[in-house]
């Protein structure tokens, strides 16, 4: 019998036994329990592996017979990968019949990356009782790891402090020079005399240091306890400010509270210190980078479309820095070489919904090169060791000198690698950033026309958004992108208290040409940073032609919005409420018109309305347009500016600007001072009366509480 009569038989096979529901679908079922021998049409008789119910599709197309929608119903349990599960353009559906990996009924399935590890003894460890499990007795062995979860909670990393940071001692004569004096390497990192006790037995640990919006990794070389100094074995990529915040992890002396870790990577070993009356102790060692991969072929003219997964977990997928002498370091948004749990390249019309992203090391999922019209819909993406989305190319284009991006290459080499029109709405995205710290929860590159809304988004230590990947006047493709309806809370600075370390962050953060791009009916609150930054809207270098309207900010560490510089910018219709430094700032004039701030109700609880940065002082004339608003302070007295670098805070007894000053040099001619009478702006309800002076300023109402998940 020829392989062809072979194949048509068993693709007939396939067809005529599979079993169709009442939607006349087919449907193969998947189970931990499941044999691979199984023929995959009943709970009785499911496959074990994602991998041969998805060759059984592969065998139904290939004879050009499949007339139905196809669903693979995974029932709950774990399934522990050895590879990532990967699909490629054969295995696609179509607009009318999708290919649906699914839940079965109310069961959960987990898809994991992992390793687990049951077999522990008892050992005696820097002076404690502890478990230990020799990773080398594992069947295939492991590869050096720094996240894990023990009872399926994540675990600390053995770490000093345990709780908290240390701090770079305060050197005066280095914030004169702050910029240019910190822009080379650093191969060892000063500490205070009496944090000195910390230092014993750590040499093969690494130190976590925070520089503004980067943070290093640096293993330790060697302590110097006559300079008062930590030996890096490699670099940083820059030098760390004064008075910054680090910490230590991964040591051997650094064991010492229960519920922490340690790796032996010498030995190979595990050493685990049991939290009190825990029992019956089962680790998961992350192993993969993916658990899946959807991979089409854009330059071919083919995509993997029309692929869905519905109800799913995916989790336990890793990625470290190594721990060698190199130069150590994650870049702005932490995009370097990192990708996510879950990956889509060249992939179109594909649907996640209801499904849960956790308990990872990297990104939750990654809408890479040649990626569009995908949605995420209702899905819960938390426990993360770096952020949640990551969508579009992450190029930063080359340039030309000079401010205007005439005669510039392409932003993109190969058009089929263009990302855009995805959907990310109802998601909540959450408890971020645990290993890489500066990672955000949705970032967006060289990538057009998506919507992300109704979204919760919170507990990073970095920004929510970022979105744009152009530095400057040049060209980018983040345009034509709707943010609207989301809910951000509670950045830099957790719910548990941890941070703030990092500074330079926003709510939604924006880099480059943003034309056509809208931000309205969010909500931000309770964004805070570590030196300076903590605005809920910040419009970075090149800023263009951004709509941002019907937005409510409050309770933000130095303002609401921000811009450092940019143009063409129109703020109208916003609600913005107590900054600690002021409720608007500016941080560089140019000789264009930055942007245009009307129509907006500006709140302060004492702080002034605005404030200059490092090329901007509020003495200045032209640098933005202001008029048309409705400003008023809790605390009485309205102050209209104060100039705000270095010291970045408002500082009561450095000179301000009265409103008067203010209103001589040209701006607010037609704003008003007036009590807007929120129902109770302290506790986050900016409800206004149906008489409030805001409307005389053309300030119009928009809801407040449909901003997160429907």
């Amino acid at each position: 019998m020829s392989l062809r009569i072979l194949f048509m038989l068993t693709a007939l096979f396939l067809l005529t036994s599979c079993t169709k529901t009442e939607n006349n679908e087919i449907a193969f079922y998947v189970s931990p329990k499941g044999d691979d021998s199984h023929d995959g049409k009943s709970v009785k008789k499911a496959f074990a592996t994602f991998e041969q119910a998805r060759d059984a599709i592969r065998v139904l197309k290939q004879d050009g017979v499949l007339n139905s929608p196809v669903t693979v119903y995974v029932l709950g349990g774990t399934y522990i990968l050895s590879e990532p599960f990967s699909l490629s353009t054969e295995d696609s559906g179509t607009r009318d019949y999708p290919v649906t990996y699914q839940a079965y009924q109310d069961e959960k399935p987990v898809i994991s990356g992992g390793i687990e590890v049951h077999n522990w003894s008892e050992a005696e460890f820097n002076g404690i009782r502890v478990l230990v499990s020799d990773l080398s007795s594992l069947p295939d062995g492991s590869t050096p790891f720094e996240q894990l979860w023990i009872n399926g909670q994540r675990a600390p990393q053995a770490r000093t402090p345990n709780s908290g940071y240390l701090r770079i001692p305060f050197d005066e004569s280095i914030i004169t020079n702050m910029t240019e004096g910190l822009r080379g390497q650093m191969d060892e990192l000063p500490y205070h005399a009496d944090d000195e006790h910390n230092f014993d037995g750590i040499e093969d640990g690494v130190v976590v240091a925070f520089y503004k919006w980067l943070e290093f990794h640096l293993p330790i070389d060697r302590i110097d306890r006559e300079n008062d100094n930590i030996i890096f074995a490699g670099k940083s990529m820059r030098r760390v400010e004064t008075n910054e915040h680090y910490y230590l992890e991964g040591g051997r002396a650094m064991l010492d509270k229960p519920g922490e870790w340690y790796l032996d990577r010498q030995a190979d070993k595990l050493y685990y210190y049991p939290l009190e009356g825990e029992s019956d102790v089962v680790a998961v060692i992350p192993s993969l980078n993916n658990v899946l991969r959807i991979t089409g072929d854009a330059a071919g003219g083919q995509w993997v479309e029309h692929v869905q997964f519905r109800g799913l977990t995916f989790s336990h997928t890793t990625w470290i820095l190594p721990r060698d002498s190199g130069p150590a370091g994650l870049g702005q948004a932490d995009i370097r070489d990192i990708e996510g749990a879950v990956r889509l390249r060249d992939a179109r019309n594909c649907l996640f919904k209801e499904c849960e992203v956790t308990a990872i090391g990297n990104y939750g999922i990654e809408i890479s090169l040649g990626c569009s019209n995908n949605r995420v819909l209702r899905c819960d993406i938390h426990d993360l060791g770096a952020g949640g989305f990551l969508i579009g190319p992450k190029i930063r284009p080359r340039r030309n000198r000079g401010d205007d991006a005439q005669g510039e290459s392409p932003v993109l080499e190969n058009p089929w690698d263009a990302t855009s029109d995805n959907e990310i709405a109802d998601c909540r995205i959450h408890d971020g950033g645990h290993f890489y710290h500066c990672a955000v929860g949705i970032w967006i590159g060289q990538s057009p026309d998506n919507h992300i809304h109704h979204n919760e988004i919170s507990d990073f230590l970095y920004s929510a958004i970022s979105t744009g990947w152009t530095w400057g006047y040049h060209q980018a493709l983040a345009t034509g992108n709707i943010f609207e309806y989301n809910y951000i809370h509670h950045l830099g600075e957790r719910q548990d208290g941890d941070g703030p370390v990092l500074s330079d962050l926003g709510g939604i953060y924006f880099l480059g040409d943003q034309t056509g791009t809208v931000v309205r009916h969010n909500v931000f609150h309770d964004i805070m940073a570590s030196k300076y930054g903590g605005w809920a809207l910040y419009t970075d270098q090149g800023s263009l032609n951004l709509l941002i309207e019907n937005n409510l900010a409050y309770r933000c560490r130095h303002a609401c919005f921000d811009q450092h510089f940019g143009k063409d910018n129109i703020i109208r219709n916003n609600i913005f409420a107590f900054g600690d430094a002021s409720v608007v700032m500016l941080a560089k004039a140019e000789e264009h018109t930055g942007f245009i701030l009307k129509n907006n109700i500006l709140l302060s609880d004492g702080t002034p309305i605005y404030a200059g940065g490092y090329e901007y002082f509020v003495e200045m004339t032209g640098a933005f347009e202001a008029d048309s608003n409705l400003v008023w302070s809790t605390a009485g007295k309205v102050i209209a500016a104060q100039n705000r670098f270095p010291s970045r805070l408002y500082e009561p007894d450095e000179p301000v600007m009265s409103w008067e000053e203010w209103l001589k040099l040209g701006r607010d001619q037609n704003s008003i001072i007036a009590d807007p009478g929120f129902a109770d702006p302290e506790n986050g309800d900016f409800t206004l009366p149906d008489d409030s002076p805001a409307f005389k300023i053309g300030f119009k109402p928009f809801p407040l509480d449909q901003a997160g998940p429907r």
